[in-house]
């Protein structure tokens, strides 16, 4: 088995909450993507390397301050990719891809 890092494997999963995904006019790879890794630079990584490990970390995640942390820090990213896409802007998303496009170069 692999190293996994736990955390990525749970945040991809509060990732796909409806609720989260309003906070994103963009949902393509490139926008989730950018969301996950402003996020897992926010969070202590949790890494296991067998299917024991990966049961203890997640009993941990089942803990409310654990995923509530997760949750806040997909929130703000998602926020701040929201308004610092790395692309144009989808026609209907309410982006306006000029003003983004200007913005200075930090990205994920």
């Amino acid at each position: 088995m692999a190293v996994v890092n736990m955390t990525e494997v749970l945040a991809r999963q509060i990732l796909k909450d409806p609720e989260l995904l309003k906070l994103l006019p963009c949902h393509c790879d490139r926008c989730l993507d950018d969301v996950l890794a402003i996020a897992l630079n926010h969070l202590p990584p949790r890494y296991a390397a067998t299917d024991t490990g990966q049961l203890y970390v997640q009993v941990e995640y089942l803990r409310p301050q654990l995923r509530s942390d997760i949750l806040r820090e997909l929130a703000q990213a998602a926020l701040w990719v929201s308004s610092h896409p790395h692309h144009q802007s989808v026609e209907g998303a309410g982006g306006d891809a000029p003003s983004a496009k200007g913005e200075g170069g930090s990205g994920a």
